[in-house]
């Protein structure tokens, strides 16, 4: 395996991209102490994927970084190339002529493996450097003050140096990780035996209620068959049903129909009925006031001859007690002792000029002091017809009489205001 170059961007004192040309055989860097010799060695262990900071000379990993100077700031990230010649095939897994690896960090602790220019894991870079010896802990790189420490070793320390020399250390630490995996695996396993346990004890419980939910599948999808017939019956039935309603509404629309034409002629017959019985009415109530008129002229007729039989019995009474009187009386009397016929009094008259009579107090033959009611006599004058009036009536004919016309008050066509007073 060949290195070719090392590229370097911000590692410890390479702050400027610099980049060492390896030509084939031996190279040596010569240079003054503090120039940066030792930090090559360190770049190579650093990008080879090595996290130990005694190897790099360091005490934390952002120690590689630039720190910056009186002159140049301090820089945020490092990148370290290694650019390998894979001519005579020495990583066949990789088809290529050059493979360059390289590790890259930013200040904070994010950092990044790079295969030819693709990401990879820190597991991964090391295997595939150690295919070829190189990594971290194979004794490939011996940093200054390590042959001093090679040299006081132990035993048992030689012997792992000569291992690793051999390439038997990755054979070695592949066997830890295969170790290391299969004790995992081993808890693993006893994990799965703990689950499959409980799990078994779980089973037949688990077989029941597995056959249940596969009769409950049936069950539902039984169940679903059903329902679906059952809407498919109710689709059909509502169907005829909804038939059905639209006959039996198209007949009630035909019969409202024909009630409403029904309903119609009654209305008119109804209202040439109203007319006719209004025209009804109207003659009815003509002839009403014609019969009304007629009994109240039957009554003053019948009225007026009681008034004038009576004034002729008066009469007839007063000539002969006259004629009784002359014939009985001296030839001596005079004739200022004959009786005078007596005086009509003046009729009374109300605050407009009209001929009014006194008021009385009921419709009895009594005033309510208990004395008799007077005899009214009649005026001259007739009724709101124009008949005459007949002459002395009795209180007890006058209760029952107008006091106007001398009719039947049930007769009498006088005025309501007048006829209300006795």
């Amino acid at each position: 395996m060949h290195l070719k170059a090392i590229k370097l961007r911000g590692f410890k004192s390479f702050v400027d991209p610099v980049e060492i040309r390896l030509e084939p055989g031996v190279a040596v860097v010569v240079g003054p102490n503090g120039s940066g010799k030792s930090n090559v060695s360190d770049s190579i262990l650093w990008a080879t994927g090595s996290m130990a900071p005694g190897e790099l000379r360091a005490e934390k990993p952002d120690d590689v970084l630039f720190a910056g100077s009186a002159g140049r700031p301090a820089i945020d990230h490092c990148e370290v190339e290694l650019l390998f010649d894979n001519a005579d095939g020495a990583w066949p897994e990789l088809p290529y002529a050059e493979v360059a690896v390289a590790r890259r960090l930013h200040r904070g602790g994010e950092g990044q493996y790079l295969v030819n220019r693709a990401g990879v894991r820190r597991i991964d870079l090391v295997e595939l450097l150690s295919d070829v010896g190189l990594g971290g802990g194979l004794r490939s790189v011996i940093s200054q003050g390590r042959v001093e420490t090679v040299l006081n070793s132990r035993p048992v320390e030689r012997r792992e140096l000569v291992e690793e020399a051999a390439g038997l250390g990755r054979f070695k630490r592949r066997r830890h990780r295969a170790e290391l995996k299969l004790a995992r695996v081993a808890v693993q396993v006893d994990r799965a035996r703990d689950v499959e346990s409980e799990v078994r004890k779980r089973l037949r419980p688990l077989a029941l209620q597995a056959t249940a939910a596969e009769r409950a599948e049936k069950l539902g999808l039984e169940i679903a068959r059903l329902q679906a017939a059952i809407a498919t019956l109710d689709l059909a039935r509502f169907a005829e049903r909804r038939a059905e309603a639209d006959a039996r509404r198209a007949a009630t629309a035909a019969e409202r129909r024909a009630l409403d034409e029904q309903v119609a002629a009654l209305v008119a017959e109804r209202e040439a009925a109203e007319e006719e019985l209004t025209d009804s009415a109207g003659a009815r109530e003509q002839a009403t006031a014609a019969l009304y008129r007629l009994r109240s002229g039957g009554e003053r007729i019948a009225l007026r001859r009681e008034t004038a039989a009576s004034l002729s019995a008066s009469l007839q009474a007063d000539l002969a007690a006259a004629v009784r009187t002359i014939r009985r009386r001296p030839s001596s009397w005079k004739r200022s002792h004959v009786r005078q016929p007596p005086r009509r009094r003046p009729p009374l008259r109300n605050a407009r000029g009209a001929r009014s009579r006194p008021r009385s107090c009921g419709r009895g033959s009594q005033l309510p002091s208990g004395r008799p009611r007077p005899r009214w006599r009649a005026s001259s004058t007739g009724c709101s017809d124009g008949a005459p009036r007949s002459s002395t009536i009795s209180p007890a004919a006058a209760a029952t009489r107008c006091w106007r016309c001398a009719a039947r008050l049930s007769a009498c066509r006088c005025d309501t205001s007048r006829r209300s007073g006795s």
